[in-house]
């Protein structure tokens, strides 16, 4: 049998999570508010060779750091969290929060007795609209007017190998903004290609190309090109008929 994930029950791995969050209660004490689990496990998506995520809450400040390990059949995580930052970062909303925050709102709860974890999930998704403007703003300026720049150029130096691999991250941005436009949470990184396709008014161009990705057609460089071009100019539109202008602005001052 080869090395590496091995099959196991969802019920093992509940067990698994329910001995962890024992020892981390008996190690920490009072200072834990709260032990879940999160990803895959916490949705009852988790297929046979998936690990194991959890986060355990504590009260004492400034604490953030993570356990990661493998006896080799398995794999678990605990991110060991300050009540205060886990707060903080559930209020945050960047280019990835429909991939990030599923962590926040999706928790299954191993010790939660004041009900901390309902808290978190209600504070992820309630927040205001001028955080997610600014997100999207973001993601396009900062990240698809860059990648869109790398396919001219792979274009302009006919680097077709180069294609494929700015073409799926193209396509991943296009999800992630569509996500951040419809305040969505992606079950996960590997399903929001998948996802995208079925939220209401994308630009102009991102199914094509998300179902080129998707499809696995990605050896005809000129075509790749092509479609990353038609899906700019739609995000172009689609942003401007949001009122989220981004091509006049003030030259930071020297």
């Amino acid at each position: 049998m080869p090395g590496g994930p091995q099959p196991r029950s969802r019920e093992e791995r509940r067990i698994l999570a329910q001995n962890i969050a024992r020892q981390i209660l008996a190690r920490r004490g009072q200072d834990v508010r709260a032990v879940g689990i999160y990803g895959s496990v916490a949705q009852g998506r988790d297929g046979p060779y998936s690990d194991l995520e959890m986060i355990a809450v504590l009260r004492t400040a400034g604490e953030d750091f993570t356990r990661e390990w493998t006896p080799g059949p398995w794999k678990a995580e605990v991110n060991f969290m300050s009540q205060d930052l886990v707060l903080a970062e559930a209020q945050k909303v960047d280019e990835l929060w429909p991939i990030t925050h599923g962590a926040f709102v999706h928790i299954q709860a191993l010790h939660d007795p004041e009900d901390f974890f309902p808290q978190v999930g209600n504070l992820a998704l309630a927040q205001g609209e001028e955080k997610f403007q600014a997100a999207l703003r973001e993601l396009i300026v900062g990240d698809l007017y860059e990648l869109v720049g790398k396919v001219r150029n792979a274009r302009h130096a006919a680097d077709w190998g180069a294609l494929p691999f700015l073409a799926v991250h193209v396509a991943f941005r296009g999800a992630l903004l569509q996500g951040l436009a419809h305040r969505h949470l992606y079950a996960s990184g590997a399903s929001a290609l998948r996802e995208s396709l079925s939220l209401g008014d994308p630009p102009q161009g991102h199914k094509a190309l998300v179902h080129r990705v998707i499809q696995g057609k990605l050896d005809r460089g000129p075509e790749l090109a092509d479609l990353v071009d038609q899906f700019w100019h739609g995000v172009e539109k689609w942003a401007a008929s949001r009122g989220l202008g981004f091509e006049e602005g003030e030259c930071l001052p020297l």
